[in-house]
């Protein structure tokens, strides 16, 4: 390696930068205006351009030599570039010129603003896939060899990594597209009532919680409600064949309710009751902290007959009992309610127009001949990919494909989270072999890739390909 400095202005595969001056004197400048480094097929080409003001002395001459070397120990010197006054552009064309057949060189004009512009390419070799292109200047005065500079003339900006081939997985068709909306509506009785009424407490609103989700479902001319599901849930305070009779009949009394305002089948409305939510009364108990959680907890979920369990709390932690009986017991009173509704299938043509309005009505094949419709990477195709994935949060074919969306634009950890969900097949160890491509574990990569190739995929083969040029 020469002494000095080199400094690096490009890295393969088209980049295309601008470059600042070389030297700058009183009078003008040498500077490259424009520099490149890029394969073509298997050669490499350097392409530069440089401007020149600067007036030269009699027996001045500028030589520039342009380096392609990578961090290792590989350097490749192309031919020089001589910018000479006068007097030595004659001894370069007599003596140089015979040594030197591929230099270029220019008679500098003073006075004038000067462009030279050089190309050159060499063989391509493996080593360059992680080449940098510098700049090495050596000036000379009265025919004397000068000493080497090296002057700055751009700053590194490499081109990103590829991307590997990923492979997504078609979904199967769905045979009959069926939908549920589910909610809970918290409806309040007087003691030992058991019709609604809607003027109570806050029962209007939440009636209408039921009646707005059977509605926006009803309006939608592409969808039929096949099932109506009601659970009516009775708090674990008082004896326990009273709650039982409670929850009956108030979830008889709700579905004779929807009954009236809707021209449903009665075969079509299924009812069904818990007379005490000690499971909700669990949940409640879970996420609360409290010195006496443990020993609260272990009669909760203790094989004992509910009256019992009541009688338990109200003696022996009473302070506790008397909390959950004012702000536990008004949320374990509630109906949860299911409305389960057909979808008609529909054509590419109209499931854009679906997607737009309400994507839940599409079934992941559709929503994957959708995708296709659409460039690969734009806007459009990612986004139908990741609704999907939202929409379908368990299914392994809908999480595996979004990994590749997320792949595509290098998002390792997002890909990483989609691929613990997807399924064990060779489009998935495709894609963990992309993650560690994308980490720089090539090794790793590599071992993946085999095992993809191994299994059929085209896709692995050309990723390998990228591995092998990349050593």
């Amino acid at each position: 390696m020469k002494t000095g400095a080199i400094f690096i202005i490009a890295v393969i595969l088209s980049l295309m930068i601008q470059a600042p001056a070389l030297a700058t004197e009183e009078t003008g400048a040498v500077r490259t205006t424009s520099s490149s480094l890029y394969k073509v097929g298997k050669e490499l080409v350097v392409s530069i351009s440089i401007d020149i003001t600067r007036d030269f002395s009699p027996n001045e001459s500028m030589v520039l030599i342009p380096v392609v070397s990578d961090s290792l120990e590989h350097r490749l010197e192309l031919p020089p570039i001589y910018i000479n006054s006068r007097k030595q552009h004659i001894i370069f064309l007599r003596e140089t010129r015979k040594k030197e057949k591929e230099a270029q060189a220019l008679q500098r004009k003073n006075g004038e603003r000067q462009t030279l512009h050089y190309l050159q390419s060499a063989p391509f070799d493996k080593w360059m896939n992680r080449a940098t292109l510098s700049l090495v200047e050596k000036s000379c005065g009265c025919g004397i060899p000068g000493t080497e500079d090296f002057t700055c003339i751009a700053r590194l900006h490499p081109q990103p990594t590829p991307v590997p081939q990923l492979a997504f997985l078609t979904p199967q068709i769905e045979k009959s597209k069926i939908r549920k909306e589910k909610g809970s509506a918290f409806i309040d009785f007087p003691v030992n009532v058991t019709a609604i009424n809607d003027k109570y407490s806050n029962n209007a609103a939440e009636l209408n919680k039921i009646i707005e989700t059977i509605n926006t479902i009803k309006q939608d001319s592409n969808v039929s409600i096949t099932h109506i599901g009601i659970h009516g849930y009775a708090s674990p305070d008082g004896p326990l064949k009273v709650n039982e009779r409670l929850s009956h009949e108030r979830t008889q009394a709700l579905k004779e309710y929807v009954s009236r305002l809707y021209t449903f089948e009665k075969k079509n409305i299924h009812t069904s009751y818990t007379p005490e939510d000690w499971e909700g009364f669990e949940a409640l108990l879970g996420d609360t902290t409290f010195r006496q959680k443990e020993a609260v907890m272990e009669i909760v979920t203790g094989d004992i007959h509910p009256d019992r369990k009541e009688r338990i709390l109200k003696t022996q932690f009473p302070t506790f009992y008397r909390f959950v009986l004012e702000h536990w017991f008004t949320l374990l009173r509630h109906s949860d309610y299911t409305i389960e509704y057909y979808v008609r299938p529909f054509t590419v043509e109209e499931s854009q127009k679906v997607f737009d309005t309400n994507p839940r009505n599409l079934s992941l094949e559709e929503m994957f001949r959708l995708a296709l419709t659409h460039s690969p990477g734009s806007r459009m195709y990612n986004k139908i990919f990741m609704t999907a994935a939202q929409l379908f949060p368990d299914n392994p074919t809908a999480n595996l494909n979004a990994a590749c969306i997320a792949l595509m634009q290098k998002d390792t950890k997002t890909a990483a989270s989609f691929l613990k969900k997807a399924p064990a097949v060779p489009e998935k160890t495709l894609a963990e072999g992309v993650v560690s491509f994308l980490q720089d574990d090539y090794e790793r990569a590599e071992t993946l890739f085999q095992q993809a190739k191994d299994a059929g995929l085209s896709q692995a083969a050309e990723n390998l390909k990228l591995i092998s040029e990349l050593k």
